[in-house]
Formats: structure tokens, C-alpha cells, sequence
């Protein structure tokens, strides 16, 4: 009788021990690349987004750190195409290794935007333009996130949201500067495709 008392006292500890870690799961097993930490999911539109996985936007031949990304989807694939083309939310959360001005990333926007769209390219210049102008300088430790939605793109500037580009077509054809056929690296489309091993 009282080795079963002591037992039952013993899960009573473990479980108070254990209740917190659980309920704040989130935090515990937030994702880490080179020191960076992205949130395990976020909210888009009253859905959850797991991270389906992390990767590191990479310069130059020396391969500088620019920013770590992670991209959130409903269900985890690893199917880039079938990732651009759906219409569910999806959120890239992205937070700068160093500065980078607002040029800088105007710039990355229209090498991306050319290199990877694949339709409807030239109607969609003036979306183009106007994430451009969106864009601010950023300095290290900075975040940004891209709000992929339905009917356009919600570009979030440190917490705040700086706008919105509206069009389905936009929407699905942004997200490729990131995971279509000529990523800034390849590294990172790998990453954010949760295929890095």
C-alpha cells in the first residue's frame, strides 16, 4: 500500500514537471538554424501553419548568412510546384543575419521575379513595383515575414504590416523567388522544402 502510494506520488510530480513543457510545446521546440530561432508554427487566417522546414538565404561566393527562413504550410510537402500553385495559406518568416538595404532586396525581389515566374509575367510588373516599394532597410536581428493568402501577398516589416499586393496570380508566382527553379541558393529552397538533410 505504500509502494503504491509513493508510485502514484511519483507520476503526480512527473506529470506537474511535464504539464508545463507540454502546454508551451511551441516554444520548446522552436527550429534553430546557425543560432537563429523560427517559431514551430504561426497563425494565417485562423489556420495553424507548421514549419515545414528552414533554410539560410546565402551571397555571394563566399556565401555570406543574409537571413534564415522558414516557410509554414497546413501540410508538410516537399513538392515545390504543388506548394506555388495552392490556393491554402502559406507565411516565408525570415529573420536578418545582417543589414540589407531596401534596394538591396528591390533588387533580389526582380532577379527572383525573373528568373522563376512562369506565368503571366509581364502583367504582373505592377504587383512587382509595388512590393518593391515596400521594401525597408533592415538591420541584424530584424524580421520579415510574407503572408501568402487566397486573393494576394501581406508583407509583415518587424511585426508591423507594411501593405499588400493583391492577386491570385501574384501570390502564387512570389513565392517561387524562394522555392522555384532558380532560387537565390540552393540551399535554401532545399531547406525551406524540408529536403536538407
Amino acid at each position: 500500500m505504500i509502494t503504491n502510494r509513493i508510485a502514484l506520488k511519483f507520476v503526480l510530480v512527473g506529470v506537474s514537471i511535464l504539464a508545463p513543457l507540454l502546454l508551451n510545446g511551441s516554444n520548446a521546440s522552436a527550429a534553430e538554424i546557425s543560432g537563429i530561432k523560427l517559431p514551430d508554427q504561426v497563425t494565417l487566417e485562423g489556420k495553424t501553419l507548421k514549419l515545414n522546414g528552414t533554410g539560410l538565404r546565402q551571397a555571394t561566393i563566399l556565401r555570406v548568412n543574409v537571413y534564415a527562413a522558414g516557410l509554414y504550410l497546413e501540410n508538410p510537402s516537399g513538392d515545390a510546384e504543388a506548394i506555388a500553385n495552392s490556393d491554402q495559406p502559406k507565411s516565408i518568416e525570415m529573420v536578418f543575419m545582417r543589414e540589407v538595404s531596401a534596394k538591396q532586396m528591390a533588387e533580389a525581389f526582380q532577379e527572383g521575379f525573373e528568373k522563376n515566374c512562369v506565368a503571366d509575367c509581364a502583367k504582373l510588373k505592377p504587383e512587382l513595383s509595388k512590393l518593391q516599394g515596400l521594401m525597408k532597410d533592415m538591420k541584424k536581428g530584424e524580421t520579415m515575414a510574407y503572408h501568402f493568402l487566397t486573393d494576394g501577398v501581406e508583407v509583415i516589416i518587424r511585426g508591423q504590416k507594411a501593405g499588400s499586393i493583391e492577386g491570385r496570380a501574384f501570390s502564387h508566382q512570389l513565392i517561387r523567388c524562394w522555392i522555384g527553379k532558380n532560387p537565390p541558393n540552393a540551399g535554401l529552397k532545399e531547406g525551406l522544402l524540408g529536403l536538407k538533410k
